[in-house]
C-alpha cells in the first residue's frame, strides 16, 4: 500500500504541471485566434455615425452650431451599420421658435441653406442638407431672423493637436481589446460604433460600442491625449 501512494506522488507532479501546460498553450492557442480576427478587421469601416468636425458661433441673440457628418440610413441604434450618407447639420439657439428663419454660406462657388425647421423638443432651429464640411476651419453664415440679417462665423473646435476620429477608434480598440475581441470573429465586427467629436469648453470624443441586442458600451474620451476619461454600459 505504502508503493501504491508513492507511486501516486511519483506521478502526480508531472501530470499536473502537463494538464498545466496543455491548458496554458490552448489559451495561447484561443488568445492568438482572437487577436487574428481582430487584427484582420478595420473597425472604422463600421462607424456608422461619424460627426468629424463641430463649428460654432454666437453672439448676443444667437448660438450656432454646425456638424460635419457621415450617418447611416435608415437611423437606428441596433448593432447593424447600414449605408451612410454625408450631411451637414445645422442648429439655432434663437430668442424666438414663432420668427421665420433662414441661413445660407458659401463653400467654394456653390451656396448651401435654406428655411430652417422649429424643433420644438430642443427648441432650436434646425437644417440639413449633403455636404461634406469635415476639412472647413470657418463657415461664414448669413443668417435672417424675421427681417433682419445677421452674419455669424462659426468657427472649428479642431485643434492643432486633436487626433482623429480613426486615431481614437484604434487607440481604444487597443484600450479594450477584450471588448473588441468578444464582438469579432472570421466574419468580422458583429456590431456598429458611433464615433462623435464633442465640445464642452475642449473637444472630445464620444464613442459608442454598440452590440447585436442594443447594448452600448459608451467612452469619453480626451480628443488631444486619447485617454479614456469614462466609460459606461447602458
Amino acid at each position: 500500500m505504502n508503493g501504491f501512494f508513492f507511486f501516486q506522488s511519483r506521478f502526480s507532479r508531472p501530470i499536473k504541471l502537463l494538464r498545466f501546460t496543455f491548458a496554458f498553450l490552448c489559451l495561447l492557442c484561443l488568445s492568438a485566434c482572437l487577436f487574428a480576427c481582430r487584427k484582420d478587421v478595420r473597425y472604422f469601416d463600421y462607424v456608422s455615425e461619424l460627426r468629424s468636425n463641430v463649428f460654432l458661433a454666437t453672439d448676443e441673440n444667437f448660438s450656432l452650431r454646425v456638424y460635419s457628418l457621415v450617418k447611416e440610413s435608415p437611423y437606428s441604434a441596433d448593432g447593424v451599420p447600414r449605408e451612410r450618407n454625408t450631411r451637414t447639420e445645422i442648429w439655432l439657439t434663437a430668442p424666438s421658435g414663432n420668427t421665420e428663419c433662414s441661413l445660407s454660406f458659401t463653400v467654394g462657388e456653390k451656396t448651401y441653406g435654406g428655411e430652417m425647421s422649429f424643433d420644438n423638443v430642443k427648441a432650436e432651429f434646425y437644417l440639413a442638407f449633403p455636404l461634406d464640411s469635415s476639412a472647413l476651419s470657418q463657415i461664414d453664415c448669413t443668417l435672417t431672423y424675421g427681417e433682419t440679417e445677421y452674419a455669424l462665423s462659426a468657427k472649428s473646435v479642431l485643434e492643432e493637436r486633436t487626433l482623429s476620429a480613426e486615431t481614437v477608434l484604434t487607440n481604444l480598440v487597443n484600450a479594450e481589446a477584450e471588448l473588441f475581441a468578444s464582438m469579432t470573429d472570421k466574419y468580422g465586427f458583429a456590431g456598429e460604433i458611433y464615433l462623435r467629436l464633442i465640445y464642452e469648453d475642449s473637444p472630445y470624443y464620444y464613442v459608442g460600442v454598440i452590440d447585436r441586442n442594443g447594448k452600448t458600451n459608451a467612452f469619453l474620451i480626451n480628443a488631444t491625449s486619447g485617454k479614456i476619461l469614462a466609460k459606461r454600459e447602458a
